[in-house]
């Protein structure tokens, strides 16, 4: 992420102007690398985040709420001792670095008046939070850094604090590789005097509707695929784009059991389901079998014990040529024809059997790949519950004991609502899917989902009347948006009345079958 230098410097004027003067009235340490200071002065409170993990460093005025642990950190208790109570006098920046420090006017342990120092430094995987006395000696760091760690520069309680130490001469002019490429770009120089002239503005980079990045100034260099979305402030921005990460990779590490159990469920079908199609084709020689023993039937009468062939004439082919029939020389001409018959029966017991099985496994498989699909497409904690209920009612998971525990409401579809008016119902799982379709659905309303591919199922309520072509194509790029094809261009969509949508017997959850659809090609914007 581009929180380079001149980032900063816009950050820390905001800051500044902010939290000058506010005092530290509570400290909480939520996550071993977030820190939170809850602030009071200036006619009001705020909270500043201070965040020093790999990725995700950044200091900014927060709204979010913070679970804190039962037990505060050693580092927060430290910071608790030296804080509480402090005066934020100013919020400065060494000269084109990527950190940002805050002065404190604090108060010893004997209550005499002392200056102390947070150093946030925002350097990538080296992030960190410093605490310095008076003197410019640390206090602590949540990161300590020894000798064996770093020659350049140790971190340790007692050692007097210095700067990050200075790159090579011309590897670092303060901006960020994004920057550069939009000044080549642009035709400017690329460095921070080829700024001047241009508004610096905090912007948030939008692709197919979600955050991708964010910078000081909008971004041309990449056309009308990337929106540059303006904020009203740099705090603001950062709260943002990192709240919509951090939503979303917390999600995925919450999927990422239930996508492991599917995954797996799935590949342990499709190897059933590849080893019994090689059986299967085993069985294609079922009808020769019977052909040998009827050959050696209707011929016995010209066949001797210990023969190992029998020439015959084939009465099954036209002209009835010559055939050579293998024989057991251990066997009379009777027990060589009933084993035929038997490994024909057998065959024919098996195919029939593992044609059974196969459509098993194949539905199975269809029916993983779109539990695998809502993972993809899960858009919350909530949507989450539900695939794992659905889980639970197919079998794939073991449902927890809930002794004495109250059951939770179920999840209720999602819900929208056209320009012309008319609801809009979109599944959010397969259980639901069937819920909408089956039960929920008037005959005479619209149902609609993405052709030939998993996706959820969409109901228009129409009312009893005929909805209008603008109702329509929006329920069609909601059913596309919720879909495989959600961050397609164009998908093409099927609909059709919800009374001709059926659910063929012992099919799974989800799985339907339609007639008299209409096709509508529709967009899958997050916008609609």
């Amino acid at each position: 992420m581009p929180l380079d230098a001149v980032f900063i410097t816009e950050l820390g004027r905001e800051l500044s102007e902010t939290l000058t003067g506010m005092k530290i009235d509570r400290v909480h340490q939520p996550e071993k690398d977030t820190v939170v200071l809850a602030l009071r002065g200036n006619g009001g409170g705020a909270r500043l985040l201070l965040c020093f993990g790999s990725g995700s460093a950044r200091i900014c005025l927060t709204r979010a709420e913070y679970e804190n642990p039962a037990q505060p950190p050693m580092f927060c208790m430290l910071l608790r001792k030296h804080l509480l109570g402090a005066r934020i006098t100013a919020v400065t920046q060494p000269e084109r670095e990527r950190m940002l420090l805050l002065e404190l006017a604090a108060f010893d342990e004997m209550g005499e008046p002392v200056k102390r120092t947070l150093a946030v430094e925002l350097l990538g995987r080296n992030a960190n939070l410093i605490l310095v006395d008076g003197e410019g000696r640390i206090v602590d760091a949540a990161r300590r850094v020894d000798e064996e760690m770093s020659p350049l520069r140790q971190l340790m309680p007692g050692l007097r604090y210095r700067l990050p130490p200075k790159p090579e001469p011309g590897k670092f002019s303060g901006l960020s590789p994004l920057i550069r490429r939009e000044m080549e770009w642009r035709g400017l120089p690329q460095t921070i005097e080829g700024l001047e002239g241009l508004e610096r503005t905090p912007t948030m980079l939008v692709e197919d509707g979600k955050p991708k990045d964010f910078t000081f100034l909008p971004i041309l260099q990449y056309g009308p695929q990337v929106e540059s979305v303006s904020y009203p402030g740099w705090s603001a921005l950062l709260e943002a784009f990192y709240a919509e990460k951090d939503r979303t990779e917390h999600l995925k590490s919450r999927a990422k059991s239930l996508t492991k159990l599917v995954r797996g469920a799935k590949n342990r079908t499709e190897k059933k389901l590849a080893l019994r199609m090689q059986e299967l084709a085993a069985t294609a020689d079922r009808e020769e079998d019977k052909r040998r023993a009827d050959l050696i039937t209707a011929n016995i009468w010209r066949m001797k014990p210990g023969m190992a062939s029998v020439t015959v004439e084939d009465f099954y082919q036209e002209g009835s040529p010559q055939v050579t029939v293998p024989l057991d020389p251990r066997k009379s001409p009777q027990q060589n024809a009933a084993r035929y018959y038997k490994q024909y029966t057998k065959k024919k017991t098996a195919r029939e059997h593992l044609t059974a099985l196969i459509r098993e496994n194949e539905t199975e498989v269809e029916y993983l790949a779109s539990i695998a699909a809502e993972l993809d497409r899960a858009q919350s904690q909530t949507d989450l519950d539900v695939i794992r209920q659905e889980l639970v009612q197919a079998g794939y998971v073991k449902e927890p004991r809930s002794k004495g525990k109250r059951r939770e409401k179920p999840a209720q579809p999602m819900r929208f609502v056209t320009s012309g008016g008319l609801e809009v119902l979109v599944g959010r799982n397969n259980l639901q899917n069937d819920e909408l379709t089956l039960r929920t659905a008037r005959r005479t309303d619209l149902w609609l989902h993405a052709q030939k591919i998993h996706g959820s199922h969409v109901i228009l309520r129409c009312e009893g009347t005929e909805p209008d072509e603008r109702s329509v194509y929006e329920a069609a790029c909601l059913a596309a948006f919720y879909s495989e094809a959600g961050q397609a261009g164009h998908v093409a969509v099927d609909a059709t009345l919800a009374r001709f949508v059926k659910k063929p017997k012992g099919a799974r959850p989800g799985m339907v079958i339609y007639t008299d659809q209409r096709t509508v090609v529709a967009e899958p914007r997050k916008e609609i």
